[in-house]
């Protein structure tokens, strides 16, 4: 076993401290340094202060030592693994499992992991069995309960049911149990509670920097660590910014030299509005007139219909002729008669207020509408056979005559006729207006507009073409992060492998690794 002042685990489950020693590595082609024991059981205890179990285990071929410094009580495994039905009564110190290889040692803490982490997968199931169950009691009275059955998990916590859990665990869990995992800064977790059979002591297998980050975290060098990540990150912010400010000061000259034109194209432009507005000028006046020879022409038109009026008017007879009186004479007659009627109606209603209500009628709508269609269908008989004798008069229809044709030829004409007068109108109000002014050469704003949709079209091609150089930079930065992640170690000098520090070098031109650095 490597260590310098460290501690060793023996098989006896005995923790003893080691003698200064050093040794080499041949493949780093240095000498491998441990931390001081000291340092690492301060660490411990900080990091311990607050759980109320810590469970150390040690294993060999033949013993499994479970030591639990606190609540744990009994542990039950129904159809988990190779127990069928087990109760363990937990001592209030130490507690030993001892027996032969394959006994079922290893399941209890199995158990444990599975109940503290909600370990996916079905391998803990017995055998045949289609549930397995794993009970723990404390000695404060809570009872946790970790049950699975085919692919469903679910938690029993002191009598509340917790299901649709997936791969996490209830809230409630790890303050009761104790035996979650300890966090060190915002990603590395460090789990104090279980030591695998088939692995290193606690933190003597991982990497120095892992083991560098849990004794950081338990002082204030993890402050100082943080503070690193975020100059970096800064640094890396402003490197990107300046990047992106170079390349608009880039674009920014291009457009600059594409926009040189335009002094030259504003005074074009100025020129062309002064002919605009006197064209528009003209065109009011032009409007105006024509305003003008309509009113002049309905004026006309009354002109022409007062001299017809007065025209009539001197055709009438000076004196008036009395017209006849007896059609006046005639409705005053019926006027009279109308209201002797009135009155005798009046009469009548005053006589027939006072009989009594006529009995009521039967239903005859049916009977009525029987001989509505009765009279109807009488209609139409004779209708249908006065139309048969007079088409029995008849001779046979002649032949018609095909005409499509002549169909044709009279939409042709009233298009023809439709277009003679549009052009007839047109013709007339072209008379009446001014010829046109000249144009002036547009020759050199053409060229201008061509150069300008080139530029436009080079300035496309080339934001294609850095999207493109983009996209393959990012690729090959990813394959790079993903490359050191795979191997943490160069497999050349053996030395560790920075990913932040191997990219930053790699984008600034440099060989990306010095090796035996």
């Amino acid at each position: 076993m490597r260590r310098k002042h460290g501690l060793s685990l023996h098989r006896t489950g005995e923790l003893k401290y080691g003698k200064e020693r050093s040794w080499p590595d041949p493949a780093r082609n240095t000498c491998l340094r441990l931390f001081d024991i000291n340092a690492l059981r301060n660490a411990m205890v900080r990091f311990s202060q607050d759980l109320k179990y810590r469970v150390c285990l040690s294993c060999d071929l033949s013993t499994r030592e479970i030591i639990l410094s606190g609540m744990l009580k009994r542990i039950t495994l129904h159809n988990f693994m190779s127990h069928s039905h087990t109760v363990i009564d937990l001592s209030p110190g130490l507690t030993v499992l001892t027996g032969p290889n394959n006994c079922g040692k290893s399941a209890f803490v199995s158990a444990l992991q599975i109940l503290a982490d909600n370990t996916s997968g079905d391998f803990m199931v017995r055998h045949g069995e289609k549930e397995c169950r794993v009970i723990v009691e404390t000695d404060d009275g809570h009872m946790i309960e970790w049950k699975r059955k085919k692919k469903t998990v679910s938690y029993n916590i002191d009598g509340v049911d917790f299901h649709r859990l997936r791969n996490s665990v209830p809230d409630q869990l790890h303050e009761i149990l104790k035996l979650s995992k300890v966090k060190a800064g915002d990603a590395d977790e460090f789990d104090v509670h279980f030591g695998e059979q088939k692995s290193p002591i606690f933190l003597l297998g991982d990497r120095g920097s892992r083991a560098a980050r849990f004794f950081a975290s338990s002082s204030d060098a993890s402050v100082l660590i943080e503070m690193q990540k975020l100059h970096r990150s800064k640094v890396k912010t402003a490197q990107q910014e300046y990047q992106r400010q170079q390349n608009e000061l880039k674009q920014a000259e291009i457009a600059l030299e594409l926009l040189k034109p335009i002094p030259d194209l504003e005074n074009k432009l100025e020129l062309l509005n002064l002919s605009y507005e006197s064209l528009q000028k003209e065109q009011q006046q032009i409007r105006n007139l024509e305003a003008f020879i309509q009113e002049f022409q309905q004026a006309e038109q009354r002109v022409s219909r007062l001299s017809d009026t007065v025209a009539t008017l001197n055709i009438l007879p000076e004196s008036l002729q009395q017209e006849n009186e007896q059609p006046l004479a005639v409705l005053t007659q019926r006027f009279v008669a109308i209201e002797y009627k009135t009155r005798v109606k009046q009469l009548q209603i005053s006589a027939l207020q006072t009989l009594t209500v006529p009995p009521s009628l039967q239903e005859t709508d049916q009977l009525e509408k029987m001989i509505r269609e009765i009279l109807s269908l009488e209609q139409v008989a004779k209708s249908a056979s006065a139309t048969g004798d007079c088409l029995k008069q008849l001779n046979e229809p002649p032949h018609l005559a095909e005409t499509e044709s002549l169909q044709k030829m009279i939409q042709k004409l009233a298009v023809s006729e439709e277009r003679t007068r549009i052009d007839r109108q047109e013709s007339r109000v072209l008379e009446s207006c001014q010829p046109p002014p000249e144009l002036i050469d547009l020759q050199k704003m053409e060229q201008l507009c061509q150069q300008w949709e080139q530029a436009a079209d080079q300035f496309n091609a080339q934001c294609s073409l850095h999207a493109k150089c983009e996209s393959e930079y990012e690729s090959v930065r990813i394959q790079l992060l993903k490359w050191v992640e795979e191997n943490p170690s160069c497999p050349t000098c053996g030395a560790e492998l920075e990913p932040d520090q191997f990219i930053r070098t790699a984008e600034t031109g440099l060989q990306g690794h010095s090796h035996g650095t």
